[in-house]
This record gives structure tokens, C-alpha cells and sequence, in this order.
């Protein structure tokens, strides 16, 4: 249980300055409007083990963290578990200094329970990244 906590939740020290990067909006709208079709490619990708997809969004110390290698050992062995995403509501955002972190309540078909997906979203040189992502 331990190992698949380990897995769910991608925790990565946050190392972006202040000067290279930007909150992705300032409501309801314009974060749903960035961060859904983020969302949208990640849970594609990891359903259909398609690491290009997944990681599509991803900055480069997210992609580090999270090789194709080490998504492919662990994306069969989460599955096992939660199963196939079904369904997902969007519950908020909340400004981190120059970040926004996304929040969504997701339902997947072997699980019981809802899971919480927090995505990690900072607009840098004109581009929408994820440096943060976890599944509780």
C-alpha cells in the first residue's frame, strides 16, 4: 500500500522563480478553459499507456521525475487497482505564488472511492506546464 501511495502521489520540489513563470488565470473559466484539456491528455495517456501523451504537457524536471520507463512499470500496477478513469468534477483552483494548482474529484471503475487529481499549472515563455501532479 505503502509503494502505491508512493506511486499515486508524483511529489516534486517546485523549483520555478518568480520571474519565469505566471499564474494560467484568475477564475473559474479561464483555469477549466487551460487546465481541462491538460487534464484531458494526461488521464488519455496513462489509460492507454501512451507516455508521449501523458507527459505531453509536462516541464522538463516533471519528465525527469516521471521517465516513459518508470510510467510504463507503474501505470499497469495503479490500474490494477483504481482501474479506468470514468469521470471527474472540477472542484477549484488556488494561486501558489506564481502557480496554480487545479483541483478535481475523479471517479475510476475498480475504486470505491473518489480520487483527488491536483495538477501543478505555471504559464512560462508562453506555454501552459504542468510541474506538479497527484493522484489521492
Amino acid at each position: 500500500m505503502r509503494y502505491l501511495k508512493w506511486i499515486m502521489m508524483v511529489l516534486l520540489v517546485l523549483k520555478v522563480s518568480s520571474a519565469s513563470a505566471d499564474v494560467i488565470g484568475e477564475t473559474d473559466k479561464e483555469v477549466k478553459r487551460i487546465a481541462n484539456p491538460i487534464l484531458d491528455s494526461i488521464l488519455e495517456g496513462f489509460g492507454t499507456n501512451n507516455y508521449q501523451k501523458y507527459s505531453r504537457n509536462f516541464d522538463d524536471t516533471l519528465k525527469e521525475a516521471i521517465s516513459e520507463k518508470k510510467f510504463l512499470e507503474t501505470a499497469q500496477q495503479i490500474k490494477a487497482k483504481i482501474g479506468n478513469y470514468q469521470s471527474r468534477e472540477y472542484l477549484g483552483f488556488l494561486k501558489k505564488g506564481r502557480m496554480t494548482l487545479v483541483l478535481w474529484k475523479a471517479s475510476f471503475d475498480k475504486s470505491e472511492d473518489n480520487l483527488l487529481i491536483k495538477l501543478v499549472i505555471s504559464k512560462r515563455k508562453g506555454k501552459y506546464l504542468v510541474t506538479g501532479l497527484w493522484f489521492q
